[in-house]
């Protein structure tokens, strides 16, 4: 779980460490109970330096997180070449083979459900509905079916953390089942109806008329408990499905390609277009949360961080795991959308420069090395080490900026409960601490604004950005004059030059240049004048 959890490389490659000496300790008592010598140090040495070259640290954390199978395959087949340049590459291979097994055995125990639950899935899967069961019930089919969907629920809503994450895992499964059909249109069609009916589900109570599956009724139902464990589970789920939509278009866009290059004609969807499709889904589900006024803030950093793994784009150049002939990326890190984002103008691109006008936010500036280490979205973009491509911007409801950048506006101080999701430590302000995440809600409103004016009037306006100005959080105040400055700027220029010209004057006839220090001062100084 903390492997999952993990927002830094370092504290990725500190995780592996401990599990690797872990396992190699299970294989040397297996050695010394069956009288064989067990492995030393200098054994030990080759494939540890190795597995590191391999970013397996990196590699696993994405096994864990987004449930992908082979991973560990990958990282024995990237060191097998090298071993067998050792003298005793027989018995080191031996060694790496043991550490797989004991590596792909430990990832599924968290990626797969159970053995038990085995039946129970697939007879979910050909029953999603009442209606279905009801057609069966007097069968001992039926009656597997019933237990199997009750069993299911009490996972979900379970009070052990294990339970539920069967749960999680399960319900998973059933989602991706309701897109997984096979051809390139069918895909798409499923995409936009799962999109539509978690719509329906998420603001209705069940109705077997609404035609919703019962997989989509459990997702949204989790979002109705009391307990704020179980609708953290929500955004489990939902994490996991958007990963599994992407790697669903992508293999997809692979096949299709294959096909068309075949019969010499290619018409394959446009990263955009995929980026557009689960960014949809992410909308539909997060304005859920919006709409039932989460509270607890948790549950909203959480929502934040999954909002920015699908908007944001990494700019600097990360390190890419080579495993033999296969390059693998980090897709966590949205690089999945760089396409569409190449697709777009600088200008269309969301960075903290173009929203507040901050010149050493800058891409080509010397970088805080505590950023560089974090996983941390929010970090990054006010970093210059993202962007956000305006046009998936666009496709996001205002609410889904402003209301956490208000709900979190009590969490001026960062513990670890609160920020554990996004890499806040509890230790002040460091980056992807709370602060961080209510800056970059507010910068891409502030985009979406300046795009959308009728965004502009969904938030309250110019009385929404005023009110800002006395917000806790200096960055909040900051950016919210900057923007207020600029929009007075370009819609009532007559209006800005005559009351600049008197703020001019005021901090000339008082001897207070502070006045015009910077755009929050002047702000203040040109709302104070408009007042007189």
């Amino acid at each position: 779980m903390q492997l999952a959890l993990s927002n830094s490389r370092e504290e990725r490659r500190n995780l592996y460490l401990v599990l690797f000496d872990y396992l190699l300790h299970k294989i040397n008592e297996t050695c010394i109970a069956s009288g064989v010598s067990e492995y030393s140090d200098d054994e030990v040495q080759p494939i540890a330096t190795l597995l590191m070259l391999a970013d397996a640290p990196e590699a696993l954390h994405l096994s864990v997180k987004l449930g992908v199978e082979g991973m560990v395959e990958l990282l024995r087949r990237s060191i097998s070449t090298a071993l067998s340049r050792y003298p005793n590459n027989d018995r080191l291979i031996t060694l790496l083979q043991s550490m797989v097994e004991k590596f792909d055995m430990l990832m599924r125990s968290f990626t797969h459900l159970d053995r038990e639950f085995t039946q129970m899935v697939q007879i979910t899967k050909s029953y999603k509905s009442l209606e279905s069961i009801d057609e069966i019930h007097r069968n001992s089919v039926g009656i597997k079916a019933n237990l199997s969907w009750a069993t299911l629920h009490s996972l979900l809503h379970s009070e052990r953390s294990a339970y539920r994450h069967n749960g999680y895992l399960w319900l998973g499964d059933l989602l991706i089942a309701e897109i997984s059909d096979e051809g390139d249109e069918s895909l798409w069609l499923s995409i936009q109806t799962l999109e539509q009916k978690i719509k329906i589900a998420g603001v209705n109570d069940y109705s077997a008329s609404l035609g919703v599956p019962l997989p989509i009724w459990l997702m949204c139902g989790l979002l109705k408990s009391r307990n704020n464990l179980i609708r953290w589970g929500f955004l489990f789920v939902l994490e996991r499905l958007l990963m599994r939509c992407k790697f669903l278009l992508d293999e997809s866009e692979v096949q299709h390609v294959i096909r068309s290059e075949a019969a010499g004609h290619m018409h394959a969807k446009s990263r955009l277009e995929k980026a557009n499709a689960v960014i949809n889904i992410m909308s539909n589900a997060l304005s859920l949360m919006a709409q039932r006024n989460e509270t607890d803030r948790m549950n909203i950093l959480k929502m934040c961080d999954i909002l920015f793994s699908q908007l944001c784009l990494k700019v600097v150049p990360t390190t890419a795991m080579l495993f033999g002939d296969t390059q693998i990326n980090d897709s966590s890190s949205s690089e999945w959308n760089k396409a569409g984002a190449e697709s777009l103008s600088q200008k269309e691109n969301l960075g903290r420069e173009e929203s507040t006008g901050d010149s050493d936010s800058k891409i080509g500036k010397s970088v805080n090395p505590k950023i560089c280490g974090t996983a941390s979205m929010a970090a990054l973009l006010l970093n210059g080490q993202a962007i956000v491509p305006m046009q998936l911007v666009a496709r996001i409801p205002a609410a889904l900026f402003y209301w956490p950048l208000i709900q979190l506006a009590g969490a001026a101080t960062d513990n670890i409960a609160l920020g554990v999701s996004v890499g806040s430590k509890g230790r002040g302000n460091i980056p992807g601490a709370t602060s961080d995440i209510r800056a970059t809600l507010l910068l891409l409103l502030i985009g979406k604004c300046t795009a959308d004016p009728a965004a502009f009037t969904d938030v309250g306006g110019e009385e929404f950005f005023r009110e800002l100005l006395d917000d806790t959080d200096a960055r909040v105040a900051y950016y919210s004059s900057t923007f207020l400055l600029k929009r007075m700027m370009t819609e009532e220029p007559e209006n800005y030059q005559q009351m600049l010209h008197s703020l001019v004057s005021r901090a000339q006839q008082s001897n207070n240049e502070k006045l015009l220090e910077n755009p929050y001062l002047q702000m203040r100084g040109l709302l104070q004048l408009s007042n007189e």
